[in-house]
């Protein structure tokens, strides 16, 4: 009696993705918000290292087109009672509004964050981490000729203009050679927003999930590249 049917599955996925969609249509600005946030830097510099470079490839650049560059410097390294000190920052911006035809759509959309992270180690084989960050995204996009319509909610252009201050708190687990796992969790201070993030390390590339409770699919894939040195 607790199993679905394949048409009551279907319809209830169907459900799902039409709520989703509504949600997008209702508050596109935040969504576009949650896609700037996945761009964010999150893996600290490794111990011995003193920068690194990165961005993210899904679902900011692929699908969504939010091109994205990340970085971390380490102004100090851990040493005895004093924590690895580090600043954070990055930019992201929607790439589709750059090459799409001026006489339909006109208009740009990017966000910036930059923070200032702590790091030190709880064990031989676990850091703590604890940091603040400041995150922007603005822009408007104009659809000249032909409103954009999904779900009878018609919008004649898009404006998105939010900031918000985050405090970071989060570890970091050696799982095998040179293959981490990062956890962390973040609170708007002004909005009270809660996020979560998971991010399996690798050499070169990193998976992992975002959670964002609020957000019209609450929980993100993700997969990014980053260098450092």
């Amino acid at each position: 009696m607790f199993l679905l049917t394949p048409a009551e599955a279907k319809l209830d996925f169907a459900s799902k993705g039409k709520s989703i969609a509504l949600e997008v249509a209702t508050n596109p600005g935040g969504f576009l918000y949650d896609l700037h946030q996945l761009s964010e830097s999150v893996v600290p510099t490794r111990i011995g290292r003193r920068f690194t470079i990165g961005a993210q490839i899904m679902p900011g650049l692929l699908p969504f087109t939010f091109g994205n560059i990340n970085g971390r410097y380490n102004l100090a390294s851990e040493h005895g009672e004093w924590p690895q000190i580090e600043l954070f920052g990055g930019y992201s911006r929607v790439m589709a509004l750059d090459h799409v035809n001026s006489d339909h759509v006109e208009g740009s959309i990017q966000g910036h964050h930059y923070g200032i992270s702590t790091a030190w180690s709880a064990h031989s084989k676990a850091r703590v981490m604890v940091g603040f960050e400041r995150s922007t995204l603005t822009g408007k996009a104009t659809f000249k000729k032909k409103p954009l319509k999904l779900y009878g909610t018609t919008l004649n252009s898009l404006k998105v203009n939010i900031e918000e201050d985050f405090v970071l708190v989060g570890a970091e687990l050696l799982r095998t050679n040179r293959k981490y796992l990062v956890t962390q969790m973040g609170l708007g201070l002004e909005s009270s927003k809660i996020l979560a993030r998971i991010v399996f390390v690798g050499n070169a590339f990193d998976w992992g999930l975002a959670v964002y409770p609020e957000g019209p699919l609450v929980v993100y894939p993700t997969f990014s590249f980053r260098f450092g040195r």
